[in-house]
């Protein structure tokens, strides 16, 4: 053969091979010619289209994308502005001067100047804005099926220009990244309301007006209230930084988790129809300064003012993307569970623990009479140990017991914990030891509930100099709606870390029969608010929190109350964990996410059994999601609460619930037994029926409709489940 034939055949050769990854039609035309490869990961390819930052995911496995930004732009008949922002990959606003309202630095209709250079895993971009004098950097990168976006806080620029100051404010990573426009793509938005919830990708015909737009763990209270009247309806705070995107057809999904910048983040969902637009998008968007309203004086009005200074963060936000069978909610909540476990969120957790049941003791309430203060006896400390033993007859093993109110002056009374005082009316000090003894005998922890946030300025008049205030310099406080005490206060993180050495020092020595504690209040509030006079952001907040918390863990089993997911790492229980989600008009399906993240690394008590408006379900509820039930116990009748800030509790005595928790005992022992520590790796709604499958292949059946169904040749009677190895 000649060397010119040869040569021939070569080319033929090349010809016939699939195109190198350096092409960007290698999706079959799904890639744009404007995009080039960044990255290739063993899952992923990472195309980017270098002029807006825009990207887009390839799935090497069945070839899915998703885009970052709207493809075909032209067919929408947008404004302007909302144009620039999803053709945009990364889009900052900034502060002129002190106005309210931010101007948008996206990279389509402002002038800008981008330096890339290419990293081993991606890309980093150095973003100018030259006409303002403001700028960021940023680095993206793919680990395997780990998209990370970072922009760290020294390389933010903020700029003066022509006598006018421009002050970097927020920053929104890809938050087009995975859209649909008008439900043309199967799939859902995941947003993490309650447990978690879906928003499917469907054609809303403009019903929807409003987007979900919640701030990450709950309000901050510093800079807005929610307080309006004691018939509000409130809605599920926001305790998991995690948001989310899947394509069912197309098998592709990615969740959003905020690993940084978490503290002053807001999650938003838009179906399409909301802000008049045809897409389907859900992001975070992280602020680092704003303009607030600051009263002049009691009577008058306000001036506008921004934030003396940035709050301290970098920005780092994964996205956990899946493809093929893991491109579901439960997938993507393995990924995270998985994710957070290389985190160190389970490091104290117990992962092996044997089920049990969680009863929570309400001690002492107050009364108002004609002397004063009277007291309201609900469990004393002798009632309570007899109530664990007759459990321990019926049956019940395992108990984590709670104390409520145990403390002098009861349960809104006595706040905030100050040390170790003990209710005498409950038994003092010896009765308190004695029911320690007594609980290390069955085989009982007891734990006391802390509260170092709340404070009554009544009992407590002194710790009111120490109260928080918001950003504006203006006490914060709560009306209880109540019939004794009318208003609570909260502390400053500084002052509830002072409360929280001291306690710990006072609180009985490790050893037999030691309690354990569960932190209230601070494991729910994110804020920011004003010290000395002096601005303070909600990162150093959370740091005070996380350093209380990490305090009590080091000598005490510390179970966090509602906590929000930055404080997991320090807890040995997570309780009062919702059930469901807000019942937003635009949610399709409440789904289990937080549980099976948590499923077979940390123990989970739900929210209390007592004031379930369906008993049934909420049992299946804890058999779907391998989550423990929690009961709110007195002795005597919760009609004694009746002139008490307790008032709202209507369903709480012993003689009540004891067949109830005996038998919800007997057979969530048995399942839990069968799971022996296994954890999700399957979620999957059948119609009526859900199958739930665990790790060491145990399958749960549970039907919630009101007819008999059949799923994989199981048949379920109606409101019936069933676990099959």
């Amino acid at each position: 053969m000649s060397g010119k034939y040869k040569f021939l055949c070569l080319l033929v050769a090349l010809a016939l091979l699939p195109p190198i990854l350096g092409n960007a039609e290698s999706a079959g035309g799904k890639i744009p010619g404007d995009y080039s490869l960044a990255v290739s990961s063993d899952s992923f390819n990472l195309y980017l289209k270098e002029d807006t930052l825009a990207i887009i995911l390839e799935s090497r496995k069945n070839g899915s994308v998703l885009y970052s930004t709207v493809q075909n732009p032209d067919d929408f008949k947008d404004q302007a502005a909302w144009k620039g922002f999803y053709q945009s990959g990364i889009v900052m606003e900034f502060i002129e001067d002190v106005k309210s309202t931010n101007t948008q630095a996206d990279l389509v209709n402002l002038k800008n100047e981008i330096k890339l250079t290419k990293l081993q895993n991606g890309f980093a971009a150095d973003v100018f804005f030259p006409d303002y004098q403001v700028g960021y950097s940023v680095e993206v990168t793919l680990n395997g099926s780990d998209l990370t976006v970072k922009i760290p806080q020294d390389k933010i620029i903020n700029g003066e220009q022509d006598g006018h100051r421009y002050t970097v404010s927020t920053f929104t990573a890809y938050p087009f990244l995975g859209y649909s426009v008008l439900g043309q793509d199967a799939g859902y938005m995941i947003i993490p309301d309650g447990q978690g919830a879906l928003i499917e990708l469907k054609d809303n015909e403009k019903r929807f007006s409003s987007p979900f737009d919640r701030p990450v763990y709950g309000t901050n209270i510093g800079v807005e209230d929610t307080v309006n009247s004691q018939f509000s309806v409130g809605t599920e705070p926001v305790i998991m930084p995690v948001f989310g995107m899947v394509h069912t057809d197309d098998q592709i999904g990615f969740l959003g988790v905020i690993e940084k910048g978490d503290t002053a983040a807001r999650i938003r969902a838009f179906p399409n129809g909301a802000n008049n637009l045809s897409f389907d998008w859900i992001s975070a968007k992280y602020t680092y300064r704003f303009v607030y309203k600051q009263p002049t004086g009691p009577s008058s009005g306000a001036v506008d003012m921004l934030t003396e200074s940035s709050r301290n963060f970098d920005i780092v936000q994964h996205f956990l993307l899946a493809d093929g069978e893991n491109a579901t909610y439960a997938g993507l909540a393995c990924a995270w569970r998985e994710y957070m476990e290389e985190k160190g969120f389970f490091g104290v957790a117990e992962e092996t623990r044997p089920f049990d049941v969680e009863i929570d003791f309400l001690g002492l309430e107050k009364e108002n009479s004609v002397t004063g203060k009277a007291d309201v006896v609900m469990t004393t400390f002798d009632q309570a140990a007899q109530i664990l033993e007759w459990l321990k007859t019926d049956g019940v093993d395992r108990v984590s017991a709670v104390y409520r109110g145990w403390q002098e002056n009861g349960l809104t009374g006595g706040v905030p914990t100050d040390g170790c005082r003990p209710a005498g009316a409950l038994g003092g000090k010896g009765g308190l030891e004695a029911l320690m003894k007594k609980c290390a005998g069955l085989g009982v922890d007891l734990a006391l509930e802390l509260d170092f946030l709340s404070v009554n300025p009544e009992t407590h008049p002194t710790l009111t100099y120490s109260a928080f205030k918001k950003i504006t310099s203006q006490t914060w406080s709560r009306p209880t709606f109540g019939k004794v005490y009318d208003t609570l206060n909260y502390l400053t993180p500084e002052r509830s870390w002072e409360l929280a050495l001291r306690t710990k020092d006072a609180l009985p020595s490790q050893g037999g029969g030691e309690p354990g504690v569960v932190l209230t209040g601070i494991t729910s509030l994110m804020s920011d608010y004003s010290y000395q006079n002096h601005y303070q952001d909600s990162g150093r907040l959370a740091d005070y929190y996380t350093n209380i918390a990490g305090l009590m863990r080091n000598d005490y089993r510390t179970t966090l109350k509602a906590a929000n997911a930055y404080l997991w790492p320090c807890a040995w229980a997570l309780n009062d964990l919702p059930v469901t989600g807000s019942d937003y008009a635009y949610e399709s399906q409440d789904v289990p996410l937080l549980a099976i993240a948590l499923s077979g690394k940390m123990p989970a008590y739900l929210e209390y059994v007592n004031f379930q408006a369906n008993s049934h379900k909420f049992f299946l509820r804890l058999a779907e999601q391998g989550t423990r039930p929690c009961f709110l116990i007195t002795m005597e009748d919760p009609i004694e609460l009746q002139h008490t800030n307790s008032a709202d509790i209507y369903s709480s005595r012993w003689d009540l619930y004891r067949v109830t928790i005996a038998k919800w005992y007997e057979q969530l022992k048995a399942l839990h037994a069968s799971l022996d520590g296994a954890s999700i790796v399957a979620h999957d709604i059948l119609g009526d029926v859900t199958r739930v499958t665990w790790s060491n292949g145990v399958k749960v059946y549970l039907n919630y409709g009101e007819e008999t169904a059949q799923a994989d040749g199981q048949t379920l009677e109606p409101m019936t489940w069933k676990a099959v190895k």
